[in-house]
């Protein structure tokens, strides 16, 4: 009888444990999860280290590549509000799915929003809507975010008074600080991960590759990426009134 008990007794203390084990696991979001519950699952999943959620109430949107990587950006409606709502129309659009990463630097940055594939060939896909003011100090605007690694910026045309923002964008895989005050960063990378995923792209080997624009003009940069790398789906998980 005695040993019988001790038996009851550990089996009991076996399940409680498998209990609290199994317990422990982080379920997978549903597809109809709240933006709550998916930024819940980004902050238990994912390590911030030096990232991580500046303002919950920000809007957040997921690349996913095609080469199996995901980021994951917050935006930041309070630094760039024009680039934040530029950004969010085109991913809401479904712009970007299916350009690929055209620009790379292993110690800049990687960028994106402006070609796609067309019989082999690298084409620039035509924005959808007008170009925007460059937010940032040459600019006149009192935008402090600095381009370390992870943050978001708006791409543009080499003159900063131009106001030539469309839908290309880059984001930086280390500090720049000779873009500070000229190009318009606008949100970040939330986790480590995110911008492993971004250092993975850097790493690409570069190649001179002709790009192809309307009107039969080309060029010839230096650091196309050698291997495709496409945006698979972006997604707006989040967007609600910012607060101060």
């Amino acid at each position: 009888m005695k040993k019988l008990l001790i038996t009851i007794v550990l089996l009991a203390i076996f399940g409680a444990s498998v209990l609290a084990f199994t317990g422990c696991g982080l379920k997978e979001p549903s597809a109809d999860a709240t933006p709550e519950e998916m930024l819940s699952y980004w902050q238990k999943k994912y390590t911030a280290g030096e990232f991580g959620i500046y303002r919950k109430t920000d809007p957040f949107v997921e690349i996913e590549f095609s080469n199996g990587d995901t980021v994951r950006l917050e935006l930041y409606p309070f630094v760039a509000p024009i680039s934040v709502e530029n950004f969010i129309k085109y991913v809401s659009d479904g712009f970007y799915e299916g350009t690929v990463c055209h620009r790379i630097s292993e110690t800049q940055m990687i960028q994106l929003g402006g070609f796609e594939v067309k019989e082999d060939r690298l084409t620039h896909k035509t924005p959808t809507y007008p170009t925007i003011k460059g937010e940032f100090l040459l600019n006149g605007v009192m935008n402090t975010l600095r381009h370390t690694a992870g943050v978001l910026s708006m791409a543009r045309y080499a003159n900063p008074y131009y106001d030539s923002a469309s839908s290309q964008f880059f984001i930086c895989t280390n500090t720049v600080s000779g873009w500070d005050g000229s190009y318009a960063a606008f949100g970040c990378v939330i986790d480590e991960e995110s911008l492993t995923a971004v250092k993975r792209i850097a790493k690409i080997t570069p190649h001179s590759e002709t790009l192809y624009y309307e009107n039969e003009r080309t060029s010839t940069p230096d650091d196309v990426p050698s291997e495709r790398v496409s945006i698979v789906r972006t997604t707006l998980v989040q967007i609600s009134q910012a607060t101060a």
